[in-house]
């Protein structure tokens, strides 16, 4: 599993600092800007272009400009288009499947935050030229039922840390998220990936200055990703044992009888 940040901006002043940042979470570099983006590739990172879909005929000229300009292997496109009813989605997803076509050749990922995303069956989303989908599980829950119909080679991306006004969810729960986004479709961990929370003003200020608290924000982004690859013998010393085995549960429960 890798960790990666949405909007790196917000987490270091100086591009140099977020680049290291972002190395050190194992995940590419995303941003709207083809100058920050040239320069992470630069650095030896992988990138991923990030643009807004405003159900604009004009979006997939975009991302051809922006492929061109970035060189970037990586086109993430944030978008509502599956935010409606089947029904009454038919010209967004038109606009959007459009785009994902003028990315063919890199990896499409198309991000749905900020909105809720509607189920659909499997044939849906293999109608999308699309190789990874990125969702809020916490301020979505109800996304957990598209994404159970995602074909198992799609990767799946969760913002899982942080978020204003949310209150933290604990590790043994985000962990658990990360796992079953592993299972589903036989996906493994190789496909699934964790992000922070953004503010509801992301994907309209890309350029956001360091706010407070996302030191610690990244802090959480790292300490889960540490868990992510530790031994069972370190899960049993930093998690709750009765998330991580039955027998352990049995036996907490056996001890908290005994206790006066």
């Amino acid at each position: 599993m890798f960790a990666t940040l949405l909007n790196p901006r917000s987490f270091a002043s100086s591009l140099d600092e977020q680049i290291h940042l972002v190395r050190q979470l194992g995940g590419p570099f995303l941003s709207a800007s083809v100058v920050d983006l040239v320069a992470a590739r630069s650095a030896g990172l992988q990138t991923g272009l990030l643009l807004r879909d405003q159900s604009d005929a004009s979006l997939a000229d975009q991302v051809a400009r922006g492929v061109q300009e970035s060189d970037a292997e990586i086109v993430a496109i944030h978008t509502r288009a599956l935010d409606t009813p089947m029904d009454e989605r038919a010209s967004n997803v038109a606009s959007l499947v459009r785009a994902l076509r003028a990315a063919e050749g890199r990896h499409r990922m198309i991000i749905t935050l900020g909105g809720s995303l509607a189920a659909q069956g499997a044939s849906a989303w293999r109608s999308l030229p699309m190789e990874s989908l990125l969702f809020d599980p916490i301020e979505d829950p109800d996304g957990w039922r598209a994404a159970a119909t995602l074909p198992g080679e799609c990767g799946v991306v969760l913002a899982l840390i942080g978020g204003s006004g949310v209150a933290p969810v604990a590790r043994e729960v985000l962990l658990w998220g990360l796992r079953y986004a592993a299972s589903l479709g036989g996906r493994g961990g190789v496909r699934v990936g964790f992000t922070e929370r953004p503010g509801r003003g992301w994907g309209e200020d890309e350029y956001a200055s360091p706010a407070a608290g996302h030191a610690a924000t990244y802090a959480a982004l790292r300490a889960l990703l540490d868990l992510t690859a530790a031994d069972r013998e370190t899960l049993e010393r930093e998690l709750d044992p009765r998330s991580i085995s039955p027998v352990a549960r049995i036996a907490r429960r056996g001890d908290s009888r005994e206790t006066p």
